[in-house]
C-alpha cells in the first residue's frame, strides 16, 4: 500500500469546500483542518503509488483555492498504526490531535520510530521521503497536553534535530 501526506495552503475561510473537494479523490483517506502554517493535512492510500501522483497532480492542486501544497511520500518501510476504526473514531471525537513532522538523521529514523512506538500518545507514524524523516499523529485531552508531550516526549529523543506540530482542528474533517 503506497501511502502520501498533503499539506496544503488555502485562501482563507475556503476550508470546508476544500475538505468537500477532497473527499471526492478516490485515494483521499483523511483530511483534517488544521491551524499554523499550513490549513489542512490530507492522508492518501492506495495501491499504487502512481494512483497517488495522479490524484495529487489532477485532482488536489486542480481544486479551486488551494494556493500551495506540500507533499509528503511514506517510505514503505514499516510504520506504527497503533487503532483500529472504532478506536480512531472515539479519538477524533473525544480528543485533541495533532500531526508532528520530525527531522532526523536518516542513520536514527529506526531507533526514532521504536522510542515514538513506546510514547502512548503516539498512536501513528510513519517514515518519509524527501525533507522531513518522519511523521506521526499523537492525540491527548488537550492543546496544553499536545504541547507538554511534544516537548517533553517526543523533543527529548536523542537523533531529533527539530520538530513542527500541526494542531488538528476538530470538527473539521472527514475519514474514509
Amino acid at each position: 500500500m503506497s501511502k502520501a501526506y498533503v499539506l496544503i495552503v488555502n485562501d482563507t475561510g475556503t476550508e470546508d469546500s476544500v475538505i468537500s473537494n477532497l473527499n471526492r479523490i478516490p485515494s483521499v483517506t483523511n483530511a483534517f483542518g488544521t491551524f499554523g502554517t499550513y490549513d489542512i493535512l490530507t492522508k492518501l492510500e492506495s495501491p499504487s503509488e502512481q494512483v497517488i501522483q495522479n490524484d495529487i497532480s489532477n485532482g488536489i492542486r486542480k481544486i479551486s483555492n488551494i494556493r500551495s501544497t506540500l507533499t509528503l511520500l511514506v517510505d514503505k518501510k514499516l510504520g506504527i498504526s497503533k487503532t483500529n476504526e472504532i478506536e480512531q473514531e472515539v479519538l477524533d471525537t473525544h480528543m485533541t490531535q495533532a500531526f508532528v513532522t520530525i527531522h532526523c538523521s536518516k542513520s536514527d529514523e529506526s531507533r526514532v520510530m521504536k522510542n515514538l512506538e513506546e510514547i502512548p500518545e503516539v498512536i501513528e507514524a510513519d517514515v518519509l521521503i524527501g525533507h522531513y524523516e518522519i511523521i506521526c499523529k499523537i492525540a491527548a485531552p488537550t492543546y496544553n497536553d499536545i504541547s507538554e508531550m511534544v516537548s517533553k516526549k517526543i523533543r527529548k529523543i536523542p537523533g531529533i534535530k527539530s520538530t513542527i506540530t500541526i494542531n488538528v482542528i476538530n470538527n473539521q474533517e472527514f475519514n474514509r
